[in-house]
């Protein structure tokens, strides 16, 4: 396990690169509630805590975990989820701690504040708005523009190229290792919002306990 903890002295990253599921917003316990409501319907009983391990991962693989433990076809793991997340997805999902303050100190010594998400552009710009962050945002990407997944780097290219930003001066912050994969193959520093009782192994520059060392001196000065 290699875990690299946040630098001492301060960092000088101009602008930022988010993910947005599980650092911008805390949209897990919704993911969380789908699947466990999806695999219950199926006739599997697991809780939503038991799943948050799985799903801190990928969402794929908690499906794939959970139906081989169940004996359940990966496809109709899939199909039950989709179901209930129509419901619980549509649910708001609040900004997580920090997540204000950080983009605000970002935008206030004139850097900017990108999204990179798997999310559909619709459903990003929705949530952001009903979490107070969309007015912080400069720019976002994401796979339904037609880019591959993380932890290919396209989405942060396409970002980089698109404002003409020197990656040196970018920082990418995610809560999965496949950001940081994703933001340092595309030239990136990158840090790590470690989700409380996932086990971390991460290849990231810094790992943070909570997205307000980003504003306090640590890594995002201007």
């Amino acid at each position: 396990m290699k875990v690299n903890p946040v630098k001492a002295g301060p960092v000088k990253f101009r602008h930022v690169i988010w993910d947005l599921d599980g650092t911008l917003l805390d949209t897990y316990p919704a993911t969380d509630g789908a699947l466990a409501a999806a695999l219950s319907s199926l006739g599997y009983q697991v809780t939503p805590e038991a799943l948050r391990p799985l799903t801190r991962i990928t969402l794929q693989h908690a499906i794939a975990q959970t139906a081989a433990q169940s004996g359940l076809s990966i496809d109709a793991v899939y199909t039950a989820y989709e179901r209930e997340y129509a419901v619980l997805g549509q649910q708001f999902s609040p900004a997580m701690p920090g997540a204000l303050e950080a983009m605000s100190v970002v935008r206030e010594r004139g850097g900017l504040n990108l999204l990179a998400t798997h999310r559909d552009r619709e459903g990003a710009v929705w949530r952001l708005k009903a979490a107070g962050l969309d007015t912080l945002l400069d720019d976002l990407l994401c796979v339904s523009d037609g880019y591959p997944r993380k932890p290919d780097p396209a989405l942060f290219v396409a970002l980089l190229e698109k404002h003409r930003l020197n990656p040196a001066e970018v920082l990418a912050v995610g809560d999965r290792d496949l950001d940081i994969r994703a933001g340092q193959a595309a030239g990136c520093k990158a840090a790590l919002l470690v989700t409380a009782g996932v086990p971390i192994e991460t290849s990231a520059d810094w790992v943070l306990a909570g997205l307000k060392e980003l504003f306090g001196g640590e890594v995002c000065s201007g």
